[in-house]
């Protein structure tokens, strides 16, 4: 499994596992699993917070010195993004919604109403990640 395969396979496991874990939270009204469903999605922001600070989305992966020296860049590297840098933006609302989850946990384990809403936000966030992720791998 290459670099590239672990970096959108994995993402995917958290958002699912945690979606499935909080959705049978709510069904039964069980508030561990909905509590445990948010500590999912703050491990996927650990995981993009790893991913980011290690380096996988630097700029020199993408383009030569000179290009980034001079700020030249060519009609051809704008049109040929490359993958990588295309699930960026899925990296960044994983952390976002493990901010929103936070406060999901806090608001679940005092049994106040905005929890559900901070689950909601965290939930729709992870989406977004998961979509921006599979229109990457449609244009490959």
């Amino acid at each position: 499994m290459n670099q590239e395969t672990f970096l959108y396979t994995l993402p995917q496991w958290f958002i699912f596992s945690s979606l499935i874990v909080i959705a049978y939270g709510w069904v039964e009204n069980k508030k561990v699993f909905r509590i445990i469903g948010s500590v999912g999605f703050i491990l996927l922001g650990i995981f993009a917070l790893y991913v980011i600070s290690n380096g996988y989305f630097l700029a020199s992966e993408f383009l030569t010195p000179e290009e980034i020296i001079s700020e030249e860049l060519e009609e051809e590297i704008i049109d040929e993004i490359p993958f990588l840098a295309r699930i960026f933006p899925a990296y960044l609302s994983f952390l976002v919604s493990a901010i929103f989850a936070f406060p999901a946990i806090y608001f679940d384990w005092k049994d106040k109403k905005p929890s559900r809403l901070f689950i909601i936000l965290s939930a729709l966030l992870s989406l977004f990640g998961f979509f921006v992720i599979v229109g990457a791998l449609r244009t490959l």
